[in-house]
């Protein structure tokens, strides 16, 4: 049973790995809304606010980076 187990913490490690690779090839502030809405907590349209720009944008980016992660975890 230990080498089954050593072998799904592999797997989460490399999808880990594949995940943070794909979010670090996104532009910083796709990175930046990820952090604040995802990470903080922050609303759309606080992070919006925050960064300058206008909500829809800041779910446009969110979305963007969704997508990478659910692309990097396949």
């Amino acid at each position: 049973m230990p080498g089954f187990l050593n072998i799904i913490g592999l797997r989460r490690w490399r999808r880990l790995r594949r995940m943070r690779k794909s979010l670090l090839a996104l532009s910083a502030m796709h990175r930046d809304v990820f952090r604040m809405i995802r990470l903080e907590g922050l609303s759309v349209a606080q992070t919006a606010e925050e960064l300058g720009i206008d909500n829809a944008k800041a779910e446009r980016l969110l979305y963007e980076v969704v997508l990478v992660l659910v692309s990097a975890d396949r």
